[in-house]
């Protein structure tokens, strides 16, 4: 019985520990709870391509659950350089072979013709009756060329220093080693095909960068530098499509594609592709079968004369494609490494694909060619969706799903209307405002629950009504 008092007075001292035990227990319980909660939020946010999404992987707790689920974001990236005693045995083998390459190549002089045709060059021999020069492009491709004084209006040094090999360089160059790694302008290039096939594209990037840079030049955010736009340009369809199935499996009737998380643009050689091939091969076909029915020297001669031209049109017809990819996803390109879009995603598809189309022509702004016929029958038919429902469309690759009964070109064609009317003189400004506020995260909560014809309509200064009234009014004007 003398331990009663004893007793009692442990059952005190315990309360309290029992207390806390409970409280702990409860609250790691509600703890679980919320963790179990925002989980599925996320895995909403993400099913649904929610802004917040991205926006949440840029904080701490999202790099952190980013990196324990090895998912690969724009904030786990790898750097664009690294100190030389960081890189592998490897890496700096290659850094020293690709310095040593691009020293030996890298022009000399820019010589310009009369005619206004621009090379950079280096000088191999010169007297009163001849400028002998060689372009390099690359660690293979070369051109010896001949040009007689009178052809040439000027004949400068080139003082662009050469490009500094980054680690980013050394990384894709050990991607594809028997590829070219080619320096140009803002591009880094690497590719398998010959000097004629790709320095014409890669001309044409240079330009296309320039005028992307006058439009759109106050909207840019983040300043690139020289050469460190990628690009891997492939000849043959087939080593293009072994490597969309690994980088963009969503994209396998791509022609070309932009990706960000890699922050560069894959192509390819249209001439050489599949399709081409068979078109091709069933005209060759049928011109030998023609060949073995004619009756005189001149008809097989009218014949052949027919082949050489449809060749040449074939020709220039996957020029025209190549050209066409190259601009459409390098405005890719440029949108996102230069902040115009957003870093978490908030533009729909109808800004991303429109603005991309927009630059396909040359001139920005006209309707290609190749969607001509597009926008023709999509007004003959009468066949155009609401506005509503074609600016709400998450991502381009949904437009089908989204907006059943049309392709996603024919979209394409439509999100370019609506985007070629925003960039009128008179709409720009505002529109630029649009653009601004869409990919500031300031405005996530409105841009997340106001429907985007609405947020468009209102900064264009137009009621929803209105607003779909001239978008309409402006596409039936391609018409006339």
């Amino acid at each position: 019985m003398s331990n009663g008092p004893d007793h009692a007075t442990r059952r005190r001292h315990r309360r309290p520990w029992r207390l806390l035990y409970r409280v702990l227990k409860w609250t790691r319980w509600v703890v679980m709870i919320l963790l179990l909660l925002g989980t599925y939020q996320l895995v909403i946010w993400n099913r649904d391509y929610d802004p917040r999404f991205y926006h949440f992987l840029s904080t701490a707790p999202g790099r952190t659950l980013a990196r324990v689920m090895n998912w690969q974001t724009f904030y786990n990236q790898e750097p664009h350089d690294k100190p030389e005693s960081e890189y592998t045995v490897a890496e700096l083998t290659w850094k020293r072979r690709l310095e040593e390459r691009l020293k030996k190549s890298w022009p000399s002089h820019r010589l310009v013709t009369l005619i206004g045709e621009e090379h950079l060059v280096r000088i191999l021999n010169r007297n009163e009756t001849r400028v002998t020069v060689e372009q390099s492009f690359g660690g293979k491709g070369r051109v010896i060329k001949d040009f007689h004084p009178d052809m040439i209006r000027s004949l400068s040094p080139y003082n662009v220093p050469i490009p500094t090999i980054t680690w980013r360089d050394v990384r894709f160059q050990m991607e594809y080693p028997h590829f070219q790694l080619i320096h140009f302008g803002h591009y880094t290039v690497l590719t398998d095909a010959p000097y004629y096939q790709v320095i014409e594209s890669v001309r044409e990037l240079e330009r296309m960068y320039e005028q992307y840079m006058d439009l759109f030049g106050d909207l840019v955010q983040h300043q690139s530098a020289a050469h460190s736009l990628q690009v891997l340009f492939f000849s043959e369809e087939s080593q293009y499509r072994e490597h969309q199935d690994s980088s963009a499996p969503a994209l396998e009737t791509s022609a070309g594609f932009y990706s960000p998380l890699e922050d560069r643009m894959v192509v390819f050689n249209q001439y050489h592709s599949e399709h081409a091939k068979t078109m091709r091969g069933e005209i060759q076909d049928e011109i030998h079968r023609m060949l073995s029915q004619a009756n005189s020297h001149n008809e097989r001669r009218a014949i052949e004369n027919m082949q050489n031209s449809v060749s040449e049109q074939l020709l220039l017809r996957g020029q025209r494609e190549t050209v066409a990819t190259l601009r459409h996803e390098g405005a890719h390109h440029l949108s996102y490494t230069h902040g115009v879009h957003s870093w978490f995603h908030a533009e729909n598809g109808w800004l991303i694909e429109g603005l991309a189309v927009y630059f396909e022509s040359d001139p920005p702004g006209d309707l290609p060619p190749s969607h001509q016929q597009t926008l023709f029958n999509l007004l003959n038919g009468n066949r155009i969706p609401p506005l509503k429902d074609l600016l709400a469309v998450r991502k381009p690759e949904d437009f089908e799903r989204d907006l059943p009964g049309f392709k996603g070109y024919e979209a394409y064609v439509l999100s370019w209307g609506m985007f070629h009317l925003a960039m009128l003189p008179e709409n720009r400004d505002n529109f630029f405002a649009y653009m601004r506020f869409i990919r500031s995260p300031s405005n996530m909560r409105e841009i997340v629950d106001v429907p985007r014809v609405q947020i468009l309509a209102r900064h264009l200064g137009w009621d929803v009504d209105t607003l779909e009234q001239k978008w309409l009014a402006h596409l039936y004007g391609f018409l006339r």
